[in-house]
C-alpha cells in the first residue's frame, strides 16, 4: 500500500487535487465495471469479473481518498487525538489494499481466456472447438486456471505480510516499504536483507506486470489476426492493455516523493485499459453469436427447402394419379365409395372424384362430336373430288390439283 508517512510535510494543494481526481475517476470506473458485469451475460458467468473487479476499483478509490485526506490525519496525529496507524479508515485500507493486485491478475486472465475460448483460438496450450475445451486439454486448462488463482493467493498473503510489518529491520529503508519504488531500492544503501521489506512490497505489482505483458500480447495478437471485427493495422483497440501495462510498470519506478501518486495513476490507467478491452471483447462475442444464429437460421431454412415431408410426397403422388382414372371404372368405384361412406370427409372425397369423372366424360363427348364432324367433311371432300375427276375424264382435260379442289370446296361451303 502507499502508506501515509507522518514524517513528511503536509501534501500540497496540487497533490491533493490530483488525489481527488484519481478518486473521482476510480468511482466512474467502478460504475462502468458494474454495468459491464450486470448487462453482459458472458461476464455474469465469471464471479471475478462481475463482483471482484468493481470491488478492487472501489478499494483503489478509497486509497486515493485517504491520501487526499492525509493532511487532516497528520494534524490529528500531531495533536495526539488519533495515531495514523490506529485510524479505522487506514487500518481498513491496510487490509483491503492487498486484494487489488490479486483481483486484477485473475480478471486479466479470465477476460483473455474468455475471448479465446468463444472464438476457438488456441491459448496457453489449450485447444478449443466450437467454444468448448477439447478433451485432451482439460488437464492443461485446470492446471493453468488453478495456478493463476494460487499465484493470486500468494500475492495476497505477501501483501498482508508487508502491510502489517511481519518483516522488520532497524534501517531507514525498511520504513519506505509501500512509499517508494524501484529507484529507491537500487539507490539506497544497505544489504538485501535490510531491503527485503521494501522488495516484498514491490513484488506483487511486478508479478502482475510480468503476467499482464504476456496476456496483453496475446490479446493484441488475437485482435490483429483472429478478431471478428477486422482492423486495418496493428494499432487497434486490442493494444490498450499493453499500453496500460507499460503505464503501471512506469509508475513503480519513482522515488519516495512521487511514488504514491504515480503508482496509483499507473494502476488506474491499467484498469481503464482493461475496461476498454472488455468493451471490445463484448463487441466480438456479440458478433460471434450473431454469426452463429445466422448459420443456424440458414441451416433450418435449407432443411425446409430440400427435405420434403412424407405427407407432402404422398399428396403429390395422389394428385398425379387422379387424372388417369378411366370413366367406367371411376363410375363403379365412385358408386361403391358413395355407398360405403360414413364420415363427412369421405363424402367430400367421393364428390371430388365424381366431379373429376364428369369432367372427363364431357371432354370425351366433345372429342367424339368433333371427330364425327371431321369425318363428314372428309367424305364430302372425297365425293366432290370424284365428281370433278369424272367430268374431266369425259372432256379429256387434265385434272385439277388437290389445292384447287380444296379452294373450290371452301368457296361452296362459304356460299352455303
Amino acid at each position: 500500500m502507499t502508506f501515509i508517512d507522518p514524517s513528511q510535510p503536509l501534501p500540497s494543494p496540487g497533490l491533493i487535487a490530483g488525489y481527488i481526481i484519481l478518486t473521482l475517476v476510480s468511482l466512474a470506473c467502478t460504475i462502468c465495471a458494474v454495468q459491464l458485469g450486470r448487462h453482459r451475460r458472458h461476464y455474469r458467468l465469471f464471479f471475478s469479473v462481475r463482483v471482484l473487479f468493481p470491488i478492487a476499483i472501489l478499494i483503489l478509490g478509497l486509497e486515493n481518498a485517504s491520501l487526499a485526506a492525509s493532511g487532516k490525519l497528520m494534524q490529528q496525529s500531531e495533536e495526539g487525538t488519533t495515531m495514523i496507524e490506529a485510524h479505522p479508515l487506514v487500518r481498513a485500507i491496510f487490509v483491503l489494499q492487498t486484494f487489488e493486485v490479486p483481483i486484477l491478475l485473475v480478471v486479466m486472465f479470465e477476460v483473455t481466456y474468455l475471448i479465446h475460448k468463444r472464438r476457438s483460438v488456441n491459448f496457453c496450450g489449450m485447444y478449443f472447438d466450437e467454444g468448448r475445451r477439447l478433451n485432451n486439454t482439460q488437464a492443461m486448462s485446470c492446471m493453468l486456471r488453478n495456478s493463476i488463482r494460487s499465484l493470486a493467493t500468494v500475492l495476497l498473503v505477501m501483501g498482508l505480510m508487508v502491510n502489517f510489518d511481519f518483516i522488520q529491520s532497524d534501517v531507514h529503508v525498511d520504513e519506505l516499504a509501500g512509499r517508494a519504488g524501484w529507484w529507491t531500492l537500487f539507490n539506497e544503501e544497505g544489504t538485501f536483507e535490510q531491503k527485503l521489506h521494501l522488495f516484498l512490497s514491490l513484488v506483487p505489482i511486478a508479478v502482475l506486470v510480468a503476467v499482464s505483458f504476456y496476456l496483453s500480447t496475446m490479446m493484441w495478437r488475437y485482435g490483429t489476426s483472429s478478431s471478428m471485427i477486422v482492423h486495418s493495422s496493428i494499432c487497434n483497440p486490442w493494444f490498450y492493455c499493453f499500453f496500460g501495462t507499460l503505464a503501471m510498470a512506469a509508475g513503480q519506478l519513482f522515488g519516495e516523493n512521487l511514488y504514491p501518486v504515480m503508482s496509483n495513476t499507473g494502476i488506474l490507467i491499467f484498469i481503464i485499459t482493461i475496461e476498454a478491452v472488455m468493451v471490445e471483447v463484448d463487441k466480438d462475442i456479440v458478433a460471434i453469436e450473431n454469426e452463429a444464429s445466422f448459420l443456424v437460421c440458414v441451416a433450418l431454412k435449407g432443411d425446409e427447402i430440400s427435405v420434403a415431408r412424407p405427407g407432402t410426397v404422398e399428396q403429390r403422388i395422389h394428385d398425379e394419379e387422379t387424372p388417369t382414372i378411366i370413366s367406367d371404372q371411376a363410375d363403379t368405384d365412385g358408386a361403391e365409395v358413395a355407398g360405403g361412406l360414413d364420415s363427412p370427409t369421405d363424402s367430400a372425397e367421393s364428390n371430388i372424384q365424381n366431379d373429376v369423372v364428369d369432367v372427363f366424360q364431357d371432354e370425351e363427348a366433345s372429342t367424339s362430336k368433333g371427330v364425327d364432324e371431321l369425318n363428314i367433311q372428309s367424305d364430302a371432300l372425297d365425293n366432290n373430288h370424284s365428281a370433278e375427276s369424272e367430268k374431266i375424264g369425259a372432256t379429256g382435260a387434265s385434272p385439277p390439283s388437290s389445292t384447287t379442289v380444296q379452294r373450290k370446296y371452301n368457296k361452296e361451303m362459304v356460299v352455303e
